[in-house]
């Protein structure tokens, strides 16, 4: 992964974990800061060669284990999002792993966290728990050195990891929690081989609140917010390294244009149709993956459904389309994924990132955008 995407990825992080209320505020208007320690024995599934035993190991590779350290921050709600999600925490997290291979090595991410509550009872509370950030640290595929990894093509990952967990308080002050996630690495096609690693993680977690709980059962609600519609323009860019030749070192730009008209549902989410207009420098390429005749053969037409959840300044988007029009796929035959995050520069200027990805787990190409969007406000 180039380093001006983890400088993007980074920004988001920041952006993400600074709470909105400094702790050097007063009692009534300050954010209740958290420190969380977690193991995670993961479970690797087999979804390409590398995983299931073509290694140098000749084994399939099956277990990773992780720590990972937390700084989270929860309050009462004091803003409109923050009572839309029923009083969610926040924060940022660092991990290090160890993957029981010599071909990975045992790398580290760094992530911003957010966890949704679910369910809140008596004693227990079940959240929903979203990470996103970048891994680096790698032992990446080298043609003469680690010829067999196919799995990671560069020394820097995304780190996404999508679960649930439950907390219980052991004091006043501790919380033991522990749950179940998904877990994905991979760079998005910058540079391949990036089959990347899916794991299954379940994890336990110690937290503690340095100065207390906030009382989230006695927040206010959010109520009946006013909604918009909008329409959303969207300049996208990204480069990468064919899928069918994926060991060469040619990279070929991408470059779009996305309009998608959003309807908002309800306070948090909106959604509608849109389409991609893409031209693929690197779909006309020659057979041995050299470049080729530049023309209207590399554009490309999808038509898709986005989703979106904004917290804030902060969206999080992801969407399924089809290639109607398509060179290499062909019209109509192959859907594809698109995942990220926008950040609202103003309230009509953003800029974010995507993962372009098809079936679900191949990645495209990482989609580095810029988008103004028009708001028509509802009745």
């Amino acid at each position: 992964m180039r380093w001006y995407s983890l400088v993007f990825i980074l920004v988001f992080l920041f952006r993400l974990s600074v709470p909105e209320q400094m702790h050097g505020q007063n009692q009534q208007n300050r954010d209740f800061p958290a420190i969380g320690l977690a193991f995670t024995p993961a479970k690797i599934l087999p979804t390409n060669p590398f995983v299931e035993g073509e290694n140098l190991a000749g084994k399939p590779l099956r277990n990773m284990h992780s720590g990972s350290l937390k700084m989270l921050w929860q309050n009462p709600g004091y803003r409109e999002w923050q009572r839309v999600y029923h009083i969610p925490y926040y924060g940022i997290g660092f991990s290090w792993m160890l993957f029981h291979s010599k071909e990975l090595g045992n790398p580290y991410s760094a992530w911003g966290v957010l966890g949704v509550p679910i369910i809140r009872m008596k004693k227990l509370e079940l959240y929903s728990e979203f990470q996103f950030g970048t891994a680096w640290g790698w032992h990446k595929y080298d043609s003469v050195t680690n010829p067999l990894n196919i799995a990671v093509g560069g020394g820097m990952t995304v780190h996404l990891d999508i679960g649930l967990k439950a907390f219980w308080p052991v004091t006043p002050s501790l919380d033991l929690a522990a749950g179940v996630g998904f877990m994905h690495f991979s760079n998005g096609g910058f540079e391949r081989p990036n089959r990347g690693l899916n794991l299954v993680s379940p994890v336990i977690e110690l937290r503690y609140h340095l100065h207390g709980r906030p009382e989230t059962r006695e927040a206010p609600e959010a109520g009946r917010l006013p909604r918009s519609n909008e329409l959303y323009l969207m300049l996208g860019y990204g480069d990468h390294q064919i899928v069918e030749h994926e060991l060469d070192t040619n990279y070929f730009a991408v470059g779009g244009l996305s309009a998608v008209y959003l309807i908002q549902h309800t306070n948090a989410f909106k959604s509608g149709p849109g389409i991609d207009l893409n031209f693929w420098w690197g779909m006309t390429a020659h057979a041995d993956g050299t470049p080729g005749p530049v023309g209207w053969k590399n554009l490309s037409t999808g038509l898709l459904w986005q989703m979106e959840f904004a917290l804030s300044k902060l969206s999080l988007t992801g969407g399924i389309g089809n290639y109607v029009l398509h060179h290499n796929y062909g019209n109509f035959n192959q859907f594809y994924q698109r995942l990220g995050v926008r950040y609202h520069i103003t309230n009509h200027i953003s800029a974010g990132i995507h993962v372009r990805a098809i079936n679900f787990m191949l990645a495209e190409f990482l989609e580095f955008h810029l988008g103004y969007r028009f708001i028509r406000p509802k009745s």
